[in-house]
């Protein structure tokens, strides 16, 4: 049957499709949206976050309760996502529903019987934080990475299903080689891989992330640790075996040859841990990797700022965030800083034995 309610009025009784009614009034926060000039990046990435939160419930809008909310960040939060990523959920919550309080409450009270509940409230909300630039995330082990990827490349000798196990390897590989956020490369296109360019090849971000309803912003990433290699592997060998004949430009794709999506591939992560029997308390997330990969290069001497352009961000001090250095990070620093010195140094005396 279809999820109908009767609407009775002095007139007549009107059959209300209620999950039309719920698609309304999304659409209409939509238009809204619009409206005020959010960019159409924006208001896709508002629709999609209230969209999940929806569908993590299975319930109506004016059904939710707070204890909903606090379930759905409990579940943000097992999928290892930064504070400012999670808080950004809740905003789009919070404005979802201070619009349908303002706007639309006497209609969903008609429609529905119900009155728009509060369902931000003291108890679950949380506040822009000074270390909201990103909360320090510990990255995985490095005993832990390497069981990883040598399990998948097991797993790739015996698996019936070779080619999305290859495929995986490759994904969460380049996800520790390059610092993406998994978005950044699901969103990728083949020609979005520039191996002409530069003396290492680029990669062309055209979705990385924007603030504050600024919409996407794009930038370019050299191919570092031989990442290059590793997506030529994968075009030559790998992607044609996942249906890629219907001209679909997406990098990364499905078995149906469709690209991948977000939520799968953060799905087939901790899929992939569990198979590899890797502890779950050792279990680490793809912002995880994010991170590691900002650690490791600030260990080999690599500054600041130069990080700050590769993770895509605008600001070093959330740069600053993503480092955990590890426990012998200041002999390592030294010793490149001596290694340096002593090269100077002997260049030095060359020119000097030169000139004599």
């Amino acid at each position: 049957m279809r999820n109908l309610k009767v609407l009775h009025n002095n007139l007549q009784n009107q059959y209300i499709d209620l999950d039309e009614f719920q698609i309304k009034l999304i659409e209409d926060w939509e238009k809204q949206q619009i409206v005020k000039g959010y960019t159409r990046q924006t208001i896709a990435l508002n629709l999609r976050n209230i969209e999940e939160f929806i569908k993590f419930t299975n319930k109506k809008v004016w059904e939710i309760e707070a204890e909903d909310v606090e379930k759905f960040y409990l579940s943000l939060v097992g999928k290892g996502l930064a504070h400012s990523t999670r808080r950004k959920y809740q905003s789009n919550i919070s404005t979802f529903y201070n619009y349908l309080k303002s706007r639309r409450n006497l209609e969903i009270k008609q429609v529905t019987s119900y009155v728009v509940p509060d369902v931000i409230d003291e108890f679950n909300k949380f506040f822009h934080r000074k270390d909201d630039n990103d909360v320090r995330v510990v990255p995985p082990k490095k005993e832990v990475l390497d069981l990883f990827f040598e399990g998948l490349k097991n797993r790739m000798l015996k698996s019936r299903k070779y080619f999305t196990v290859a495929r995986d390897y490759v994904f969460f590989k380049t996800l520790l080689l390059t610092g993406l956020r998994i978005n950044e490369l699901v969103m990728l296109d083949v020609n979005d891989l520039r191996f002409d360019l530069g003396e290492i090849g680029k990669i062309h971000i055209r979705f990385g992330k924007g603030s504050r309803g600024t919409g996407y912003k794009p930038r370019w990433i050299p191919m570092l640790s031989n990442v290059d290699v590793l997506l030529n592997w994968y075009l030559e060998e790998i992607r044609p075996g996942l249906g890629s004949l219907n001209d679909n430009q997406a990098l990364f794709l499905s078995e149906s040859g469709l690209r991948v999506c977000r939520d799968t591939m953060r799905n087939n992560l901790v899929r992939r841990q569990k198979e590899i029997g890797i502890p779950k308390h050792e279990y680490f997330s793809a912002h995880q990797l994010r991170h590691a990969f900002a650690t490791n290069y600030i260990e080999l001497g690599v500054d600041i700022l130069t990080m700050s352009k590769l993770l895509g961000h605008s600001n070093v001090a959330t740069t600053a965030g993503y480092l955990e250095p590890s426990s012998n990070f200041i002999e390592k620093r030294i010793k490149i800083a001596q290694d340096k010195w002593r090269a100077q140094l002997e260049e030095v005396l060359r020119r000097e034995d030169h000139d004599s």
